[in-house]
């Protein structure tokens, strides 16, 4: 099945956007099949062309710019946590820290919660922990 995202043509801002995703943020894999005679797989189409459910250029940004959000929210939170309660921690043990945390909240998938870690690391300018590489 075919889900139409839009006939628009795209803005100028949206496909800058799109252009400057990083490379390493996760891209969502699909592995469903839908059943008969013929191999079949579901795709999505944005303007004439078709992608995986989830990696269109407007789903992608969404994504992006919600754990964009989260990793700036989370530098200054780990900022003022080492310069408060958890001084007595390392920066690599406060970041590990945050990880399981955030993948409990469910707003965001595992591999996103990870990348989101190394993007919180790269704010704050600290050692990305073990725990959040790819």
């Amino acid at each position: 099945m075919n889900i139409e995202l839009g006939n628009e043509p795209q803005d100028e801002s949206e496909a800058a956007l799109f252009a400057a995703l990083p490379l390493d943020f996760p891209r969502p894999s699909n592995l469903g099949a839908v059943s008969g005679a013929q191999p079949k797989f579901s795709m999505n189409r944005y303007q004439g062309r078709f992608y995986s459910p989830g990696c269109s250029p407007p789903e992608l940004l969404e994504r992006w710019n919600n754990c964009e959000d989260l990793a700036q929210q989370l530098s200054v939170t780990s900022l003022e946590s080492k310069a408060g309660k958890r001084s007595h921690m390392s920066e690599t043990e406060i970041l590990d820290q945050y990880l399981p945390r955030l993948i409990a909240t469910g707003w965001v998938s595992e591999q996103e919660a990870r990348w989101v870690m190394r993007r919180t690391a790269e704010l704050v300018g600290w050692q990305v922990p073990p725990s959040a590489s790819p």
